[in-house]
C-alpha cells in the first residue's frame, strides 16, 4: 500500500514538473504585474463577457507569464481570479498585444491555477504581490486631466490619427512614489471624428515627462452590476444629496456630524435619481468613513435610504 501511495505521489510531481517544463519550453517566463499585464487582464475579462454574453468581473491577477517581447509585441498567459455570473472562478487567459497596443483574446478556460494545491496562489509565488495599488481618483483631478491630454496627444502622434479628448469617464492612480504617478484612465474621445471611448495607461515621472504604455479603443465606462456609474466628487446633484444625508442622520441620532471629504460618488437614474456616496465625517471626536444612499424623485423629494460605516471597497 505504501509503495502504491509513493508511486501516486511521484506521478503527481511528474505531471507538475512536466507542465512546468512544457511552459518553459514554449518560451513563457514569470512576469511582474505591470501596466501591460493589467491592461491585458482587463481586456480579457471584457472580451470574454462580450463573447459569452454574461457578466464577468476581475477580482485580481493571481500570476502572469510573458514571452520575450518582439518589436514591442507581447504575449501573455494569465491566471485570473474572476467572478462569472457572481460565481468565483479561476481562469487561464491567453492574450496577445501587437506593437500598436491592439489586443486579442486567444484563449479562455477554467483552471486550478489560483488554488494553493496547484501552486497558483499569491502566497506560493515568491515575491508576488497582487496589483491592488490602483486607487480611485476624482474626475476633476488636475493631474489626471493633464495625463489625459498627454495620452491623447501621444496616441495621435503614434497612430498618425486625429484623436480629440472630450472628458474623463473614470480615473485611477497608483500609489505615488518620488513624485511619479501612473494613471489608468477611461476616456471619452473622438477618433477621426468618430465618437467613442478608450482606456489609456500613462505614467508621469518626477520631471513631468509622460509615457503612454497602453491604449485600448472600446467601451470602458461599464456600469457596476447594480447600475451605478461614477460621478465627480463636485457633482451638484450629489452634493445636494450628501448635505441631506448628513442633516437627516444628525437629526435622527440627535448628534452632530461634520463632513470631512468625499471619497467616491456614484449615481443612477435620469429624472428620479439615486446616489451612493462614500465620505468621511467627524463623529464623537473621531473620523469615520460612511457610505450613504439617497434617493430623489422627480419632484425633488429626497430620502435617506441607508447610512453605514464602510471602507467603500477602497
Amino acid at each position: 500500500m505504501k509503495s502504491k501511495a509513493l508511486v501516486a505521489i511521484l506521478s503527481v510531481f511528474s505531471v507538475i514538473i512536466a507542465v512546468a517544463a512544457s511552459v518553459s519550453a514554449q518560451g513563457w517566463r514569470a512576469s511582474d504585474i505591470d501596466a501591460g499585464v493589467q491592461m491585458a487582464a482587463d481586456f480579457a475579462v471584457g472580451e470574454q463577457a462580450k463573447r459569452a454574453k454574461t457578466t464577468v468581473t476581475l477580482n485580481k491577477i493571481v500570476k502572469a507569464s510573458d514571452k520575450e517581447p518582439k518589436l514591442g509585441a507581447r504575449d501573455f498567459m494569465l491566471c485570473l481570479d474572476t467572478n462569472v455570473t457572481n460565481v468565483q472562478t479561476y481562469v487561464q487567459a491567453i492574450v496577445t498585444m501587437d506593437q500598436y497596443s491592439n489586443l486579442r483574446l486567444m484563449g479562455w478556460s477554467k483552471s486550478t491555477c489560483g488554488k494553493d494545491s496547484a501552486g497558483g496562489s499569491a502566497a506560493a509565488v515568491p515575491g508576488f504581490t497582487p496589483n491592488t495599488k490602483y486607487k480611485h481618483v476624482d474626475l476633476n483631478d488636475a493631474g489626471a486631466d493633464l495625463a489625459a491630454q498627454n495620452a491623447v496627444l501621444l496616441q495621435s502622434k503614434k497612430t498618425k490619427t486625429t484623436v480629440k479628448y472630450n472628458e474623463i469617464l473614470k480615473a485611477e492612480d497608483m500609489e505615488r512614489s518620488l513624485g511619479t504617478r501612473d494613471f489608468r484612465l477611461c476616456l471619452s474621445v473622438a477618433t477621426n471624428g468618430k465618437q467613442g471611448e478608450a482606456q489609456a495607461l500613462i505614467g508621469v515621472d518626477q520631471y513631468s515627462n509622460y509615457k503612454l504604455t497602453g491604449w485600448i479603443d472600446g467601451k470602458c465606462s461599464t456600469t457596476s452590476a447594480d447600475g451605478f456609474t461614477q460621478v465627480s466628487n463636485s457633482d451638484a446633484g450629489m452634493l445636494l444629496a450628501l448635505d441631506f444625508a448628513i442633516y437627516t442622520h444628525s437629526k435622527e441620532k440627535n448628534k452632530e456630524h461634520k463632513l470631512g471629504k468625499v471619497l467616491k460618488a456614484e449615481s443612477k437614474g435620469m429624472f428620479a435619481m439615486e446616489y451612493r456616496i462614500c465620505f468621511t465625517v467627524v463623529e464623537d471626536g473621531g473620523t469615520e468613513t460612511i457610505e450613504a444612499v439617497v434617493t430623489r424623485d422627480q419632484y425633488s423629494n429626497q430620502k435617506l435610504v441607508s447610512w453605514k460605516h464602510s471602507n467603500c471597497g477602497m
